[in-house]
């Protein structure tokens, strides 16, 4: 036989089939009063049973309350009466009444024990456990007590209190026996020995068979240490001994209140006990709750069974009722669950909903669709899903296109993104996909759409993000190239200047030889400049780092600017900063502020206004910019924009690259070639301070840079007097160990020290420095080192030489220290950096700064 979709549906099971058809039974109205009704009822009997249930308990509680009290008292006055006669031999020993070991002694002990029938003997023993009288009738010797737990408590105990023994066995030929102990004393007060009653295991409980309600009532007496005394009346066999539920019952202040405790095994017990009033015991009287509830439980299973049949019989007829009225209901069920399967799955998915009809106009968007489209959820449209004004200008023809072309067949899937405006003034990003479908009436359209605003954001996002670190590598690409020929650079131009220096120290002041040495000196010098620049934005010269206020040295800017402003152009400055302090070199602060004004006016051919403003900005949450991030804190923002052309948008990735202008000479960025370091160098005291920089610019309308700087909290020092130039502070004859890669360097910084009045002792060799150290790490007083060297740099030479003697002033002298420089110096010790080439004005204070730590 052909296996078909007919041929087998009728062989799957019918139980999925069989449980909805219940379950539709369950929801009908009727049947939920009735099965409310037998719910009532069935839980009034069950109430009713459970109520019984627990009068059955509560009476067991009280009668086993009332058994407990009976037999502690029964054992309080047996207690009582071995109390009186061993208190009545006690003071007869201590007035020398009986004479231990003589027939007489023994005669008066059985007359003692006489009149209690519950003790088979009473014994008196001497300090160290002998017996030496008793009213047993056999008087053979038996070991010494006094290792006996009992005696042990009644001589160290108190004097006329009370103590029992768990059973024992005294005498090999004696059954086990309870002794309850008291000590006596002699006249003076001196233990003398125990005087004690010997009686059987179930000398507290004999009478409890005769007052137990039932046979499986239990009960056991316990001491203080859950020493079991007594377990109900036989063989001491444990039956009922529960040595973890007495110590709870000991620690527990309401012991006299009637529970049930459940035994490890399971087992829960109605449980009674009362504290002895005679003797630190506790009797415990417990029975089984099963056997207590047993009669309960047989009442309980006829009344339910009775119950549960009449209430089964109204149950089957309520459900053959209500069967007939869930098949009418069936149909209707089922369609409204597929109407509302569709309607959840677009609620789930956001999605709108919309189909339209171009040669009818009957169009139709879901409640979601509105809302995409920025219409109210029961707006009225007719024109179709792109009729409406919120629509962006751009977007509304290539949409309407798009819908003919795919109406047409001139194109396949219908996909379009478009943007709808936002309440806020923004625009959200809307995706809709469809599909055209010939009818009747023509062709219908049909689709749905959906939010896609946080995709295409993240989307831009993700790409800001990229071209911001592709921008981020290549500054630091050539930071790193720029920094190292500037290293090289500063190197050649050491000895340039050092050497001129020496010269022109050795010549007569305004002669004919000193003025081309004064002219190499002020080439070198502008050279120094240049290359300080470069690395202005490479970021790896040492630099200072005082806290410092940023608006004097704007004004300085300012002044500057105003003498030599070209015609046409004129300043507009708006100062509200005057407490502002950052953290950084005040020289590359003014330099980033000078370059940035400079080139707003170069901006300006034509004249126009620069606007320079300082003020206070606090963020309270983090803030992108155009270069850079924000964390949220207080920040000094300075503020210059042109009046300018502005910056083409190609421009913008290459902005804060070095060597990368746009004027060329005679072309319309003005009449000078632009060396493209400026923005270079703003951007690098910029990013070197922990600041951001903003960019607004548009093509006609100029550009308005906003620089970003951390604000300060640390105090500002007051202004020093100006070194005396003629006054340079000396040595003393000091030793100083000089290190540098460059020999003529060595050279030079060994005679520019010696004039110094320092002794130098210079090599070439970071290794052979490690080496002279190692073998003399007292004799000098100070290192000078360069960074960048083969083998041992100059940080990590100062932290060797600081492991054989901490504390060894270091000066580092660098013209490019590479990559976080001033973190690596920080982290070998070193407090003293120098940029390259190096005066002997700049060299002396900073050895003699080193040196006084």
């Amino acid at each position: 036989m052909e296996l078909t979709a007919e041929t087998v549906a009728p062989a799957l099971p019918a139980a999925p089939a069989a449980a909805g058809a219940w379950a539709t039974l369950l929801r009908s109205r009727s049947l939920r009063v009735l099965l409310a009704i037998e719910l009532v009822v069935a839980l009034a009997v069950v109430g009713q049973l459970w109520s019984t249930r627990r009068q059955v308990v509560e009476a067991e509680q009280r009668e086993l309350a009332s058994l407990a009290g009976a037999m502690a008292a029964q054992a309080d006055a047996t207690l009582e009466a071995a109390a009186a006669a061993l208190g009545t031999t006690r003071d007869e020993l201590a007035r020398g009444l009986i004479a231990p070991g003589t027939p007489g002694a023994d005669a008066l002990l059985r007359a003692h024990v006489a009149g209690l029938p519950q003790f088979r003997a009473l014994d008196i023993t001497d300090a160290e456990g002998r017996r030496i009288a008793s009213s047993h009738a056999d008087t053979a010797p038996a070991a010494p007590l006094a290792a006996h737990e009992f005696f042990v408590a009644a001589r160290d105990g108190a004097t006329g209190a009370l103590h029992l023994s768990l059973p024992h066995v005294l005498r090999p030929e004696d059954p086990p026996s309870i002794s309850v102990a008291m000590d006596w004393r002699d006249a003076h007060g001196r233990f003398g020995g125990v005087v004690m009653l010997e009686a059987a295991p179930d000398f507290l409980d004999r009478d409890f068979d005769r007052l137990s309600p039932s046979a499986d009532t239990r009960m056991a007496i316990y001491r203080r240490d859950l020493g079991l005394v007594a377990d109900g009346p036989g063989d001491h066999s444990r039956e009922w001994a529960q040595d973890d539920a007495a110590h709870g019952l000991w620690d527990d202040p309401q012991r006299a209140r009637t529970r049930e405790l459940q035994l490890p095994g399971g087992e829960r017990r109605l449980v009674a006990a009362r504290a002895l009033a005679r003797a630190p015991l506790l009797l415990v009287v417990s029975r089984s709750r099963a056997a207590a509830l047993a009669p309960w439980t047989r009442q309980a299973w006829l009344v339910g069974g009775f119950a549960g049949s009449a209430l089964l019989v109204t149950l089957l007829m309520g459900l053959r009722n209500a069967r007939e009225q869930a098949r009418r209901r069936a149909s209707e069920a089922a369609l409204e669950a597929e109407q509302a399967r569709t309607l959840r799955a677009f609620q789930a998915a956001q999605e709108g909903a919309w189909e339209w009809n171009p040669a009818t106009g009957h169009s139709y968007l879901s409640p979601r669709m509105k809302e995409l489209l920025g219409l109210a959820r029961d707006a009225e449209v007719h024109d179709g899903p792109v009729a409406t004004a919120l629509l962006h200008p751009e977007d509304v023809e290539p949409l309407r296109a798009a819908f003919v072309e795919h109406a047409a067949g001139r194109q396949g899937a219908f996909d379009r993104v478009f943007r709808v405006r936002t309440p806020d003034g923004g625009w959200r990003h809307v995706r809709t996909r469809g599909l055209a479908v010939a009818g009747p009436e023509g062709v219908l359209l049909s689709g749905t759409a959906i939010d896609v605003s946080d995709e295409v954001q993240a989307r831009e996002e993700r790409q800001r993000l990229e071209d911001e670190l592709g921008r981020a590598r290549r500054m630091e690409a050539l930071g790193t190239l720029a920094g190292g020929v500037a290293h090289d650079f500063n190197n050649i131009l050491a000895s340039v200047i050092g050497y001129g220096e020496i010269a022109r120290d050795g010549l007569p002041p305004d002669s004919a030889a000193a003025r081309p040495v004064e002219r190499v000196l002020q080439a070198g010098q502008r050279g120094k400049a240049l290359v300080e620049r470069i690395l202005a934005f490479s970021r790896g010269a040492p630099r200072s780092r005082v806290p410092l206020r940023l608006q004097p040295v704007v004004d300085e800017v300012l002044k500057l600017l105003a003498s030599q402003l070209p015609a046409g152009s004129s300043l507009q400055q708006q100062r509200q900063a005057p407490d502002a302090v950052v953290r950084g070199d005040a020289t590359a602060v003014f330099e980033a502020v000078m370059n940035l004004c400079t080139n707003g006016l170069q901006a300006m051919p034509q004249g126009g206004t620069l606007g320079v403003a300082l003020d206070r900005v606090e963020l309270a949450e983090e803030r992108r910019l155009f270069d850079g991030r924000l964390a949220p804190g207080r920040y000094v923002r300075l503020v210059v924009e042109d009046q300018g052309t502005g910056i083409p948008a190609e421009v913008l990735p290459h902005l804060f690259e070095p060597f990368f202008t746009t004027r060329a000479a005679g072309g319309a960025g003005g009449t000078h070639r632009g060396t493209g370091l400026g923005l270079a160098v703003v951007h690098g005291v910029v990013v070197d301070l922990g600041g951001a920089i903003d960019l607004h610019t548009r093509a006609g309308q100029g550009t308005r840079f906003e620089l970003y700087l951390p604000w300060c909290d640390e105090a500002v020092a007051d202004d020093a007097a100006a070194d005396d130039a003629a006054t340079l502070p000396m040595g003393d004859g000091q030793a100083l160990l000089v290190v540098d890669d460059e020999p003529a360097l060595v050279d030079l910084a060994s005679e520019l020290l010696a004039g110094l009045g320092y002794e130098p002792f210079g090599t070439a060799s970071s290794a052979e420095a490690l080496r002279r150290f190692e073998a003399e790490p007292e004799r000098y007083a100070l290192l000078l080192t360069d960074e960048l060297m083969p083998g041992l740099s100059g940080t990590a030479l100062a932290q060797a030489v600081h492991a054989l003697r901490p504390g060894l002033p270091v000066v580092l002298a660098s013209g490019w220290g590479g990559p976080q420089f001033e973190r690596r110096a920080a982290g070998a010790g070193i407090t003293v950096t120098l940029a390259k080439p190096l005066t002997r004005a700049e060299l002396a204070r900073a050895i003699a700064r080193a040196l006084r730590g």
